[in-house]
């Protein structure tokens, strides 16, 4: 049995590593790698990376890019960010217009995840002061600012994670992978570590505004800062799709499309967008 678990999750690995690009003879390694992220809390966690490139597009081509990577429990995890030049309105309409509400709440929601990385290792009032410091900064500038507020060993301080698992099947996929999550309305996804054996508590049947449907309690009691609530629980983000036999469908919206991108790459457009259209509302 266990050597059944060691050879399905190397397959689960190269399934999520797959592309479509021919392989020709040569040296393969053959060490068998197992996968070692789960769904939720996630410890061993360390930011390899956080600067600003200037060539962050597909196959290194000029882009530029906030270069975010972390190490979780020997898996690397890229968490790219780009320039926001474009959002998508409901019915899937590109949206270019920096005033509009979609392309603010973009902007809000990117500043907020680079926010809640730095905050890990540095006070608010400091990441505050230092973003603000300069009005109408380009995005190489906010990068470069921001990745200059990490202590020189970011690298050694270990981390808690949550991970969750992408909303759709993406084009060309048969079913759902773990993800970082992509919004910060969910609630809190990275802390610095803390310490204990955490157990995770399910509540059976919760209602959409249990708010603790989901926690993780130690040894001692205390709970863990991850929390999720009834509704986030009993959506696809909570289950993986595909994999017992669930319809595997692509996405089908111009902004679903673009969704689909790996967090790796550049949309080919160079662009940052919303969620696909059909991501669900937070309810809290």
């Amino acid at each position: 049995m266990r050597l059944k678990e060691q050879f399905k999750n190397t397959y689960k690995i190269m399934a999520e590593n797959q592309v479509n690009t021919p392989v020709g003879y040569g040296y393969a390694d053959d060490t068998v790698r197992q996968n070692n992220l789960k769904f939720g809390l996630n410890t061993n966690t360390f930011l390899t990376k956080f600067e600003y490139i200037p060539n962050g597009g597909k196959d290194g081509a000029q882009q530029d890019a906030l270069d975010i990577v972390f190490n979780i429990n020997g898996t690397e995890r890229s968490y790219r960010m780009f320039p926001v030049v474009k959002a998508f309105g409901k019915d899937g309409q590109e949206i270019t217009d920096p005033t509009a509400p979609e392309f603010r709440e973009l902007m809000i929601d990117q500043n907020s995840k680079v926010v809640h990385i730095l905050h890990c290792f540095v006070e608010k009032d400091y990441i505050k002061a230092a973003l603000n410091s300069k009005p109408d900064q380009t995005f190489k500038e906010y990068a470069q600012t921001a990745s200059k507020l990490l202590p020189k060993d970011f690298q050694k301080k270990e981390l808690d994670i949550f991970l969750q698992y992408q909303w759709q099947i993406q084009e060309g996929r048969d079913r759902t992978y773990l993800e970082l999550p992509k919004k910060m309305k969910y609630g809190s996804w990275l802390c610095p570590h803390k310490p204990g054996n955490w157990k995770e508590e399910r509540k059976e049947n919760p209602s959409d505004g249990d708010s603790k449907a989901l926690k993780y309690v130690n040894e001692r009691g205390e709970e863990h800062p991850f929390t999720k609530n009834g509704w986030f629980m009993s959506h696809d983000f909570a289950k993986q799709q595909g994999a017992t036999g669930a319809p595997a469908t692509a996405p089908s919206t111009a902004a679903a499309a673009m969704n689909a991108a790996p967090q790796a790459e550049a949309p080919t457009n160079g662009t940052a967008t919303t969620e696909a259209t059909t991501t669900p509302p937070a309810v809290w």
